[in-house]
């Protein structure tokens, strides 16, 4: 069995693949002070869940943006599952071809997620990962990387305007139910969903016109992903684990 780690600034996603059937994941709060035997004592616990023996586990592959948590997960994989695991970089075996200035600065996430999403449905496709950050990732026709746009996600800006703002506070990022928020709470509410779905739009109108994409798919992932769809004129396709699935297929290739 394969062992996905997705290592994000706010959360690690640990997905288990059967070939290439998802058996389950677990999604927890990123702590970057975790050692390895924690890491380790916490994924034999999701796999005790789910009636799986260490020794099933035969691949282990990451994707890591923390650079702090990936020799302790590098280390977990050894010395739990007796696995040298793969980390999603540029410079490993892809089926897509990253074509950016700068390749090394392209967070492993962004890669699974375009790998996955070029696998899935082919180019041109936009993928929209909702997380700390809102990444587009941006591959064409031909399967190349062209790049990206990084706007901060809706709980980092909620998290900042409350700490700059003395009278302000954190709400939840959910679909108020009016625009015109007569609250401060649904004011809030109503600009940091809205003011998302916007965003995204026209960031979205943006970039189809620039690569000069006539049939793009649009695909979003990520923890706010959901439901998304049902606000935005171009999201029409959401896969909740595109970049585990990203990160099983680059582990298969290398």
């Amino acid at each position: 069995m394969h062992l996905a780690i997705d290592i994000g600034n706010t959360n690690t996603v640990v997905g288990v693949f059967d070939a290439q059937t998802l058996r389950d994941h677990f999604r927890v709060a990123s702590n970057r002070s975790m050692t390895s035997d924690e890491a380790g004592f916490f994924i034999t616990g999701l796999l005790d869940r789910m009636k799986i023996a260490n020794e099933e586990i035969d691949r282990v592959t990451v994707a890591s943006v923390v650079p702090s948590l990936t020799p302790v997960f590098e280390r977990t994989a050894k010395k739990w599952f007796g696995c040298i695991p793969v980390f999603v970089s540029a410079h490993v075996n892809l089926p897509i071809r990253i074509t950016i200035d700068q390749p090394d600065q392209l967070g492993a996430d962004r890669i699974a997620n375009g790998v996955a999403a070029f696998q899935k449905f082919g180019g041109p496709v936009i993928v929209v990962d909702f997380g700390t950050t809102t990444n587009f990732d941006v591959v064409d026709q031909s399967g190349s990387y062209l790049g990206g746009v990084l706007i901060p996600g809706p709980e980092t800006s909620m998290t900042e305007l409350a700490r700059k703002a003395a009278r302000l506070f954190e709400v939840r990022i959910e679909p108020p139910d009016r625009v015109i928020g007569r609250s401060t709470a649904g004011a809030l509410k109503s600009g940091l969903f809205y003011g998302t779905v916007g965003q995204v739009d026209y960031l979205i109108e943006k970039i189809v016109a620039e690569a000069g994409f006539t049939n793009a798919r649009v695909v979003a992932t990520g923890g706010l992903a959901d439901g998304i769809e049902k606000y935005t004129r171009h999201i029409k396709l959401i896969e909740p684990t595109l970049t585990l699935d990203g990160i099983r297929l680059i582990g298969e290739m290398n």
